[in-house]
C-alpha cells in the first residue's frame, strides 16, 4: 500500500472533517450552503435515530414529533422572549427529551410492528395539536420568527458550521454509547430481548433512555431548522417524510453502525436534491425513494458499510488460505492426502 493510501486509512476521519470545514469556502454559492446544511441535519438526526433503531432494533417512524416540537419551541421563545435560537435550540431540546422519555416509557410496552404504528400515531397526534392550537402555533399558516443577524451574503454558512459541530457531538455520543455497558445492553436487546432481560439488562429502562437520547439530536435539528427557515408550518415540521429521510439514510449506510447514518445521509440528500432539480415538483423522487428502499432490503439488507466489511473479510480469508503457497504443488502438499482444494475427499 502506498504512503497516501496508508495515511488515508489511518486518518480518513480528519481528512473528511477537513473537507467539510472548507466545503462552504470552496463552493460559495448559496445553493451549496443550503444543500450542505440540509445534509448535516439529516446526518445528525440519523446518527441520533440509530441509537434507538440501530442499537436496540426498535424502529420509530414518528421521531419527527420531536423535530416539530422543538421547531415550534424555538420559534415561540424567539418571538415572545427574544431568545437566540443558536443557544435556545440545544437548551430546549433537553426539555423535548424529557417529553420523549415519558412517551418512550409509554410505548416501550409495544414491540415490532405495534411499536412502529404507535410512533406514527404519536406523530399524527402532535401534528393535529399543532394545527388546532392556533393561539400557540398559529394553526395551519404557522409561525414566523426574526431573521438571523448576519449579512445575507453569508447565506446558510453559519447554520452549516453550527450543524457540523453538532454532528461531531452526535457521533461522539453514539460512539461512547456503543462501547459502554449501556450500549452493550442495547445491542443485547436487539439480538434477543428475552435473553438480555434474563442476564440482568433492564430492558425497559434501556429502551426508554435510548428513545430519549435519539430524540435529543432530532429535536436539536428541528430547532435550528426552524431558525434557518424563518417560517414554519405543521405540515412541514411534523412531516413523516422527515422520518423517511432519517430511516432510509441509516439503512442505506448501515443500520447499527457508527458511520453508516452519516454515509447514507451524504448519499441520499444530495441524490434526492439532484432528482428534484432535474424533475421539478413532480413526485418522481418519492418513487425513487420507494425503489431505493426495495433495493436496500433485497441486496443490501445490512447497508453499505456492513456489506463492504463482509466482502472484505471474505476476501481476506480467501487470500490467507493461499498465503505461503508459491505453486500449486505447495498448495497441494498443504492439503491432507487424497484432497484437492475445492473438492471433497473420495469416500473410502
Amino acid at each position: 500500500m502506498s504512503r497516501v493510501g496508508t495515511f488515508l486509512k489511518q486518518y480518513w476521519m480528519f481528512v473528511a472533517l477537513g473537507f467539510l470545514l472548507v466545503y462552504p469556502l470552496i463552493w460559495r454559492a448559496p445553493y451549496y450552503h443550503v444543500l450542505g446544511f440540509n445534509t448535516l441535519i439529516v446526518a445528525t438526526a440519523a446518527t441520533g435515530w440509530n441509537i434507538l433503531g440501530g442499537y436496540t432494533g426498535y424502529k420509530s417512524l414518528g421521531h419527527s414529533t420531536f423535530f416539530g416540537i422543538n421547531a415550534y419551541l424555538v420559534a415561540i421563545t424567539a418571538n415572545e422572549l427574544g431568545w437566540n435560537p443558536l443557544w435556545s435550540a440545544p437548551l430546549l431540546a433537553l426539555g423535548v427529551t424529557v417529553v420523549a422519555l415519558v412517551l418512550g416509557w409509554i410505548m416501550a410496552r409495544a414491540k415490532g410492528s405495534a411499536f412502529v404504528i404507535a410512533t406514527i400515531a404519536m406523530l399524527l397526534i402532535f401534528r393535529l395539536l399543532a394545527l388546532n392550537v392556533k393561539s400557540v402555533t398559529g394553526g395551519a399558516p404557522g409561525l414566523s420568527q426574526p431573521l438571523a443577524p448576519w449579512s445575507p451574503e453569508y447565506s446558510r454558512m453559519p447554520f452549516y458550521y453550527y450543524m457540523l459541530f453538532w454532528l461531531v457531538i452526535a457521533l461522539l455520543v453514539s460512539a461512547y454509547i456503543r462501547r459502554s455497558r449501556f450500549g452493550l445492553g442495547l445491542l443485547a436487546i436487539r439480538d434477543d430481548e428475552g435473553k438480555a432481560n434474563m442476564v440482568g439488562v433492564n430492558t425497559t429502562l434501556s429502551k426508554v433512555l435510548a428513545f430519549g437520547v435519539s430524540a435529543y439530536f432530532i429535536a436539536l435539528g428541528g430547532g435550528i431548522w426552524s431558525y434557518a427557515q424563518t417560517h414554519i408550518a405543521p405540515i412541514f415540521a411534523f412531516s413523516i417524510l422527515n422520518d423517511v429521510d432519517t430511516v432510509l439514510a441509516t439503512m442505506l449506510g448501515g443500520l447499527g453502525t457508527l458511520w453508516g447514518p452519516v454515509l447514507g445521509a451524504f448519499i441520499l440528500i444530495p441524490g434526492s436534491d439532484y432528482i428534484l432539480f432535474n424533475f421539478g415538483a413532480s413526485q418522481f423522487h418519492l418513487a425513487v425513494f420507494g425503489v431505493l428502499m426495495v433495493v436496500i432490503i433485497l441486496f443490501l439488507p445490512r447497508g453499505i458499510l456492513p456489506s463492504l466489511r463482509d466482502r472484505l473479510a471474505a476476501r481476506r480469508e480467501t487470500s490467507s488460505a493461499f498465503t505461503g503457497a508459491s505453486t500449486m504443488e505447495d498448495l497441494s502438499d498443504s492439503q491432507p492426502r487424497g484432497e484437492v482444494p475445492g473438492r471433497e475427499a473420495p469416500a473410502p
